[in-house]
């Protein structure tokens, strides 16, 4: 039998010593279905801190269970410090921070109050589509086992993160993709419809 030796100084993205990564990547290998990174790109346009004094900010608490919170994120608007990442309608954010609080949404022109594009904070992935609408991509991101297989994956004690790699690595169920069309159109059509109803509460509150 052969062994390798390596110690903490050889640490870094391609050697990682929690079992939890690998144990997620060899299931996502090993499952059906299309890869995550076949469907997606990262979205990496990074927004100056000089920029984002015209923008809205979006951090991790103002994404949650599908939905954003861009009223919340306009009225906690402060000066940013550091530079943001720029989202656009029909992308999707993932927060790479703490997992556990799903905070993943789909951006809906609806959410963005007359805002063209948005900024959010560097802990979110920015998934944007290849080809097709990603809408229906939520519910599965959302779902126990995709949230499952992000908890194992994530590292690090008191700010736990999903790395890169065991994100893009899920395999999305060909179930799932069978009904992309059907279940992006319901989810807009939702979203829509509760965008539209925050917005006449807002106004009734005033």
């Amino acid at each position: 039998m052969k062994w390798a030796v390596r110690t903490t100084s050889d640490l870094g993205p391609g050697f990682v010593l929690a079992p939890e990564r690998h144990v997620v990547l060899a299931a996502a290998a090993a499952a059906g279905g299309v890869s995550l990174e076949d469907l997606v790109v990262e979205r990496i346009e990074r927004v100056s801190a000089e920029e984002t004094k015209r923008t809205v900010v979006l951090d991790t608490t103002h994404v949650k269970e599908g939905v954003l919170d861009v009223e919340s994120a306009r009225l906690a608007a402060t000066a940013a410090k550091s530079q943001k990442k720029r989202a656009h309608p029909g992308d999707v954010l993932v927060s790479r921070l703490r997992p556990y609080l799903r905070q993943i949404a789909y951006v809906h022109p609806a959410a963005l109050g007359g805002e063209r594009v948005l900024t959010v904070s560097t802990e979110f992935y920015v998934l944007a589509p290849r080809k097709e609408p990603i809408a229906w991509l939520v519910p599965w991101l959302l779902s126990g086992e995709v949230q499952a297989a992000l908890s194992a994956a994530q590292e690090g004690g008191h700010h736990p993160r999903v790395p890169r790699a065991s994100l893009f690595a899920l395999k999305v169920p060909e179930a799932r993709c069978a009904k992309r069309k059907r279940t992006t159109t319901t989810l807009e059509r939702a979203l829509e419809a509760y965008y539209a109803a925050a917005s006449e509460l807002r106004r009734a509150m005033t």
